[in-house]
């Protein structure tokens, strides 16, 4: 009886080393696997990452810089408003033209009114791009009251004197 037992205890060691090494074996599958699919993900927004940092920006955009400050410190709410082509097309100026006339403590009305633009041209060019950014994929559509809220913000920021 004691021989029986001691190979039947043989036996069943043997069947849980070989089960446990199997487990290990296929946990260390799956952790290569799990590490080969994040490199993979890694190597994909890498190339991706390359790929939009090559693209040329399809509006003048500023980064490190805005057209207004405000205590020394770029003022983005501004630059939100007057980053916009239309504008720029309006007053048949560069970004970067229409920085210098900025620059120089000069608002866009000021820099409208040089060249026979009414503010109220301005004012309609900047809403509508920001209407439309602000509905862009919505079927909602901006009420009355909305407009004229936000043509009140418009005129703000274009009368503003950097000096």
């Amino acid at each position: 009886m004691s021989k029986k037992n001691l190979i039947m205890a043989f036996g069943i060691s043997a069947f849980l080393l070989g089960s446990g090494h199997t487990y290990a074996k296929q946990i260390q599958k799956d952790a290569d696997a799990s590490v080969k699919s994040a490199q993979i993900v890694s190597t994909q927004t890498d190339e991706t990452i390359k790929q939009k940092s090559n693209e040329q920006p399809t509006q003048f955009s500023f980064t490190d810089e805005a057209f207004f400050t405000t205590n020394s410190q770029p003022d983005f709410f501004a630059n939100d408003f007057l980053n916009n082509s239309d504008l720029f097309s309006l007053l048949d100026m560069t970004p970067g033209e229409l920085k210098q006339n900025l620059d120089t403590g000069k608002s866009v009305v000021e820099i409208a009114a040089s060249k026979n633009i009414s503010t109220q041209d301005v004012i309609e060019v900047i809403a509508k791009e920001q209407l439309k950014r602000q509905f862009e994929g919505e079927e909602k559509e901006a009420t009355e009251e909305m407009i004229e809220d936000l043509k009140v913000k418009v005129l703000h920021v274009i009368e503003y004197k950097s000096n």
